[in-house]
C-alpha cells in the first residue's frame, strides 16, 4: 500500500517512488482524471464566491484507489472500480490528506497542490455544469435513468463508476449512486442523492446536514484539487469522455472465478468460431484452413484445407456449414455451403453467393443468419492485392439455401463504412454490424430489418473513437453482443446489451478476433470461446494465434441444433 509514502514524510525521509507499480499506476489515474474549472473565465460561469481555479474529480473516489492509500477497504458493495463507500466525513477528510501526500512523493502534483473535499458552494457549482435546471440535464426526471442510480434503477451499489451519462463538464455520477462528503461554514453537508433514494432528492440543489459520525453503503466522496499553478498544469478536458467503457453487470456476466483457458495456440490467425450440431468448435486460420476442436477429447485437428481463405463461419438449422471466404491468394471470395458434414468428416462444399450484379464480391469477412435461413454478411477489403469489382464496401442479404443452386443476393445496407463483424437479433427485427473503419468510424451499430431485409434506421449504440474497435461478435440467449474488440490491455470482449449498455468486460492476452457460445454444459452455463492472439508482439515478433474458452452463467444464441 502507499501508506509507506506518508511514514516517510513523518519521519523527514527522502521519499522515492513507490515500489509497487500497480499503486503508482492508481495514482497517476486519480490525477489524470481531474477536470479544471476556471470560474468566471472561458465557458465557466463566473461566482462571486468562487475566485480561484479548482479541478474537480472526474470520478467519486473508486475502491481500488482507497485501498491502496489506506491498505483497508470499507466498502459493502466490493468491486474495483466501485465507488468507495461507508467512511465518516472524519475519514473521508484524511483519505484527503494520505492521497495528498501520496501524489506529492510520487510528484503527480507539487507541494503548492493539495486533495481536499469539496465546499457544498463548489460542489453546487460543478455538479450543474452552469444550469439552473433541476438536475444538470434539464427538469424533467424521466431522464434520470440516463444519469444516476437511484430508487428507480438501481437494486444496491454494484456498478464501477462513470458508468450512466456525464454533465456538459464530464463529470459523472453527481446524481446518484453515493451522497458526497462536503465541507460547509455550518459543518459536513452530503450532496447528490444516492442509489437509495427518489428522484427527487436527486436535485443538484438538495443539501443534507448529517452528523460527522453518519457513514453507510450510500455515502461515498468525491475529491478537489487546489492550489497554485493549476492553470498551466495539464488536465482533462471539461467535456464528456467518448469511447469509455463502464460495464455495470460485470460479476453478474463473469464471475471472478471464471478464468480464460487456452486450448490450441499453433496458428497463423484465427478466426470464425462456430458451433456444430455435435457441440465440437470449427474455426477458420485464415491462411489458409480450418481446424475442429471437439470438447469430448480436447483435442483440435485440421478438418479442411485449403479453406478458401474462410473468415467467418456459420452452422444453419439444417446442419449446414455456411463460410465467408476472404481475398488475397487462394481466397474465395464468396459465401460458400457446406452439406454432408459427420464429426470430423469434411462434406460437399459449393458457392452459394459469389457475386451480386455480376460483380465479383471484396472479401467476405463475417456472416449472420436470420430466423428464414437468410445470410447477411459484410464485405469489406482490408488487404489483398485482387482487383476490386465493387466500388463500395456493404451489407448484403442472400437468400435461404437451396440445393444445387446459387442464392440471389441483394445490398441490405451501404450506410456503412468498412463493415465487420455481424449478428441477427433472436426476433429478427434487428441487425447489429461493427463499422470498423482505421480511418474512419470504429461504432457498434444496429439498423432495423425492413420487409424484405433492408436495412435502415442506423443507430450508433457505441462509439470507440479510436483504436482498434470490434471484429467478431456473438449472441448469449438473452440477446446480449459479446464484441471482440482492442488491443494491449483494451483486449477482450465487450459486452453490451442490445440497447448499447455496458455490461461487462472479458480480458484475453492478446488481440481477440471472434467468438461464439457452445451448448449448455449445464442449466444455464455454457462455454464462450474466442479466438485470439495469444499473446502481444515481443521484440518485434508478432505471436501466435489460438482458441480460447471462459466458462460462463449464460448460454448462446444460435441456430444450430444439438445433433440426436
Amino acid at each position: 500500500m502507499i501508506a509507506w509514502l506518508l511514514l516517510a514524510v513523518a519521519l523527514g525521509a527522502e521519499p522515492s517512488k513507490p515500489a509497487n507499480g500497480a499503486e503508482l499506476a492508481l495514482l497517476k489515474t486519480f490525477r489524470d482524471e481531474f477536470v479544471l474549472i476556471t470560474p468566471g473565465a472561458g465557458k465557466f460561469p463566473a461566482d462571486a464566491r468562487l475566485k480561484t481555479p479548482f479541478a474537480v474529480a472526474r470520478y467519486e473516489v473508486p475502491q481500488n484507489l482507497w485501498q491502496a492509500v489506506k491498505g483497508v477497504n470499507p466498502s459493502e458493495w466490493q468491486g474495483e472500480r466501485n465507488s468507495v463507500e461507508r467512511m465518516n466525513f472524519a475519514e473521508a477528510e484524511k483519505f484527503c490528506e494520505e492521497v495528498t501526500a501520496a501524489l506529492q512523493n510520487s510528484q503527480l502534483i507539487t507541494a503548492d497542490q493539495t486533495v481536499r473535499l469539496p465546499t457544498g458552494h463548489e460542489w453546487g457549482y460543478f455538479a450543474a455544469a452552469g444550469t439552473t435546471t433541476t438536475y444538470s440535464f434539464g427538469d424533467d426526471p424521466d431522464k434520470l435513468s440516463d444519469y444516476a442510480w437511484f430508487k428507480g434503477n438501481a437494486a444496491g451499489n454494484d456498478p464501477v463508476v462513470g458508468a450512466k451519462k456525464p454533465n456538459s463538464w464530464g463529470l459523472y455520477d453527481v446524481h446518484g449512486y453515493l451522497w458526497e462528503w462536503c465541507t460547509s461554514d455550518a459543518g459536513p453537508v452530503l450532496r447528490g442523492g444516492s442509489w437509495t433514494d427518489t428522484a427527487d432528492l436527486l436535485a443538484t440543489a438538495t443539501v443534507k446536514k448529517v452528523a460527522p459520525e453518519t457513514r453507510g453503503p450510500h455515502i461515498g466522496l468525491r475529491c478537489v484539487l487546489v492550489g497554485k499553478g493549476l492553470t498551466e498544469a495539464k488536465f482533462a478536458p471539461a467535456e464528456p469522455v467518448q469511447g469509455v467503457f463502464t460495464p455495470v453487470k460485470q460479476r453478474a456476466l463473469v464471475p471472478e472465478t471464471a478464468k480464460v483457458e487456452l486450448l490450441w495456440g499453433e496458428g497463423e490467425f484465427t478466426e470464425g468460431p462456430a458451433l456444430a450440431p455435435d457441440g465440437s468448435i470449427l474455426f477458420s486460420d485464415i491462411g489458409t484452413k480450418i481446424f475442429r476442436f471437439d470438447p469430448k477429447t480436447n483435442e483440435t485437428r485440421l478438418f479442411r484445407e485449403p479453406s478458401g481463405r474462410s473468415n467467418g463461419l456459420i452452422f444453419d438449422s439444417e446442419g449446414r456449414l455456411i463460410a465467408a471466404e476472404g481475398a488475397n491468394t487462394g481466397g474465395g471470395r464468396r459465401i460458400s455451403i457446406t452439406t454432408g458434414i459427420q464429426g470430423g468428416k469434411d462434406g460437399k462444399t459449393e458457392t452459394l453467393a459469389g457475386s451480386v450484379q455480376g460483380k465479383r464480391f471484396n472479401s467476405p469477412n463475417d456472416l449472420a443468419l436470420d430466423g428464414q435461413n437468410r445470410v447477411y454478411f459484410t464485405d469489406p477489403r482490408y488487404v489483398g492485392d485482387d482487383p476490386r469489382d465493387l466500388d463500395f464496401e456493404g451489407i448484403f442479404l442472400v437468400d435461404a439455401p437451396v440445393a444445387g443452386k446459387e442464392s440471389s443476393v441483394s445490398a441490405a445496407t451501404l450506410d456503412v463504412q468498412k463493415p465487420n463483424g455481424i449478428l441477427v437479433s433472436a426476433d429478427g427485427s434487428t441487425v447489429f454490424v461493427s463499422d470498423h473503419n482505421p480511418k474512419g468510424n470504429i461504432q457498434l451499430v444496429a439498423f432495423t430489418v425492413q420487409k424484405g431485409g433492408r436495412l435502415t434506421d442506423k443507430k450508433v449504440l457505441f462509439d470507440f473513437v479510436s483504436g482498434r474497435g470490434i471484429d467478431g461478435m456473438t449472441l448469449d440467449a438473452n440477446g446480449n453482443i459479446y464484441a471482440t474488440a482492442g488491443t494491449g490491455e483494451k483486449a477482450g470482449v465487450y459486452v453490451f446489451s442490445s440497447k448499447g449498455e455496458h455490461l461487462a468486460f472479458i480480458p484475453t492476452p492478446g488481440d481477440p478476433t471472434n467468438c461464439e457460445f457452445g451448448f449448455d454444459i449445464s442449466p444455464r452455463i455454457s462455454y464462450l470461446y474466442i479466438t485470439a492472439a495469444t499473446g502481444p508482439k515481443k521484440d518485434g515478433v508478432d505471436p501466435k494465434f489460438g482458441l480460447f474458452r471462459i466458462k460462463l452463467p449464460v448460454t448462446g444464441h444460435y441456430a444450430v441444433k444439438p445433433a440426436k
